[in-house]
């Protein structure tokens, strides 16, 4: 079965590869590009790089094809986070740098996902008493560093745990708060996040 859409963040952009016109109609793209001109990926990133505004370029064609092309010239770095819930059904956020984010990190060698998503919000956040609820989606962001182009797949679950416990933001991390908010009172567009964050957060309140 081929997938429909992938959504891929590169700072405040976003690319969308997708099938599916009516779709991507509700996007708003500022660009289509189709998989039949030459080299889709190559323009997709002269856009990125050469607009300081926000974004949304839509690369239309078969989404694993497309996938595989950025693969193919991207080098991948898996990573896992979590999106922690309390009873009260309240996300644990960090504040790192000054943006609220949620925790998350590389995967180690020889580390299986969950593990990897469970040590980092708990490296992260202090937290003890965590379990994981469910698989939830996979996010993907890129950036340039050192001559490379990379491209770093995130995969989220959702977890449960203690929320009496205390939390001890990671310094070393650079995260300076933890921090419980309540998805039905605080406005996600507004919130100061990456639009990757907002993305997954979309994507379990869709879910």
């Amino acid at each position: 079965m081929v997938r429909q859409m992938y959504h891929i963040f590169h700072g405040k952009h976003r690319l969308i590869l997708a099938n599916n016109q009516d779709q991507i109609k509700t996007f708003n793209p500022d660009f289509i590009l189709d998989q039949t001109n030459d080299d889709p990926v190559k323009n997709a990133l002269l856009i990125v790089q050469k607009n300081t505004s926000e974004k949304t370029i839509v690369l239309l064609g078969n989404p694993e094809e497309l996938m595989e092309k950025i693969l193919d010239k991207f080098r991948l770095i898996k990573a896992a986070g979590g999106l922690f819930f309390n009873a009260q059904k309240e996300l644990l956020f960090i504040k790192r740098l000054g943006k609220w984010d949620l925790p998350k990190g590389k995967l180690e060698k020889n580390e299986d996902i969950e593990t990897c998503a469970t040590r980092e919000v708990m490296e992260e956040t202090g937290a003890k008493n965590i379990v994981i609820d469910y698989s939830l989606a996979d996010t993907f962001h890129t950036y340039y560093l050192n001559d490379q182009w990379i491209i770093k797949q995130t995969h989220w679950f959702t977890m449960i745990g203690d929320e009496e416990q205390q939390f001890v933001p990671q310094a070393e991390e650079d995260i300076e708060e933890v921090k419980w908010m309540d998805l039905n009172t605080i406005n996600l567009q507004e919130l100061d996040t990456y639009p990757a964050i907002r993305h997954i957060i979309n994507e379990y309140q869709n879910d």
